[in-house]
């Protein structure tokens, strides 16, 4: 079956036409319009109980007041009467509007038709139709192409926007890429930048540091050669102070031991005993003899019977040493020495003068039997 737009058409136009034709054999009455139909009804006639409402109203008593009082001057007054006013209002009535009613006319009988006009007047509708379908076929063509017309600027208007938002798109992805190189540059200049700045900062630093090693190695040869110069001349001054000792220690020995030297065994000494933080001021008195030198120390020269500490020397002492001999703590001590015995116990003692110090140490020489 042939469903094409154009038949469907035909077929609704055919039938069109055909309702059309039945419509023009049916008589229908025309409809003629009365204007008096459209007229407004007349006004309703009056409430019956008017007149009784009305008389039954009290009169007006303007007059007899007015003449019954009297007035206080003589003056003469024209007073116009009001007139008459209804009591109530009638109940107004509302029209029955009347449905409007076709009024039938005359109209002539319909002749029967011969075949010529029945032929004429199908040739006629077949015209008509054919020249309506024609239009409506010319309105349906037109309508068509106003649709593809509508459809092309359509699709026209769509590609324009289209290429708009791809330039659009284009511009900004353009930005953001110009955008993108522009920072990446900055960061890489940046990055260039702080490790140029770190690369300086390390040279600096290695110069610093080889400056400081430099400072430092020179500042340690100074101060070798310092201690060096210090040592040579501590040594020198040590050796002098050797030879000096010597000399007064053989000067002193001929004094001490002469014939008028006993009362050289007696003085005073400040010792500091072993295992003790105090000195003690003590009164000595040397005894030399074979197997029987001894030192003995006393708290004064008035108590000679007990002595406070005996010191035997006859083959106990070790050594007589300076303080340069392992005893620093000495070097701020004046006439200062150190008696070591061979047990390993370390007496301290110091002098009142180098003379004092120099007769002890040849006291305690001659007593321990060992040669300075």
């Amino acid at each position: 079956m042939n469903t094409s737009p154009h038949n469907r058409k035909g077929s609704f136009i055919t039938q069109l036409f055909a309702l059309r034709r039945r419509n023009q054999n049916i008589h229908i009455e025309p409809y003629i319009h009365d204007p008096a139909a459209d007229a407004p009804p007349p006004p309703p006639p009056p409430p019956k109980d008017y007149q009784r409402a009305s008389t039954s109203r009290r009169p007006f008593l303007g007059e007899e007041y007015i003449s019954e009082k009297p007035l206080l001057f003589d003056v003469d007054l024209d007073i116009p009467m009001p007139p008459p006013q209804p009591t109530s209002k009638p109940i107004p009535v509302v029209p029955k509007i009347l449905p409007r009613v076709p009024v039938k006319v005359y109209s002539p009988p319909i002749t029967p038709l011969t075949p010529e006009e029945k032929a004429r007047r199908r040739l006629a509708a077949q015209r008509q139709s054919q020249l309506e379908r024609e239009a409506m076929l010319r309105e349906e063509h037109e309508r068509q192409e106003t649709k593809r017309r509508e459809k092309v600027e359509q699709e026209r208007l769509e590609r324009e926007q289209e290429e708009e938002r791809k330039a659009v798109l284009q511009e900004e992805l353009r930005a953001a890429a110009l955008r993108k190189a522009r920072l990446e540059r900055e960061e890489r200049e940046q990055e260039e930048q702080r490790l140029q700045e770190l690369r300086e900062k390390k040279r600096l630093e290695k110069e610093r540091r080889l400056q400081y090693t430099k400072e430092v190695e020179r500042w340690r040869a100074e101060q070798m050669q310092r201690a060096e110069s210090q040592c040579s001349e501590k040594e020198e001054e040590r050796r002098r102070l050797v030879e000096g000792r010597r000399m007064r220690i053989a000067r002193m020995n001929e004094e001490v031991f002469s014939a008028s030297g006993a009362d050289k065994m007696v003085g005073w000494v400040t010792v500091q005993p072993p295992n003790m933080l105090a000195w003690k001021r003590r009164y000595y008195i040397f005894e030399l003899g074979h197997a029987k030198s001894k030192m003995l120390l006393y708290g004064n020269p008035r108590e000679v019977v007990q002595p406070l500490d005996v010191l035997h020397l006859d083959g106990q002492i070790d050594s007589l040493a300076e303080w340069y001999e392992g005893f620093e703590e000495l070097e701020a001590i004046p006439h200062s020495f150190a008696l070591r015995f061979v047990d390993g116990v370390e007496w301290r003692m110091f002098a009142d003068s180098a003379e004092e110090k120099d007769r002890l140490l040849v006291l305690l020489s001659e007593a321990a039997g060992i040669i300075l």
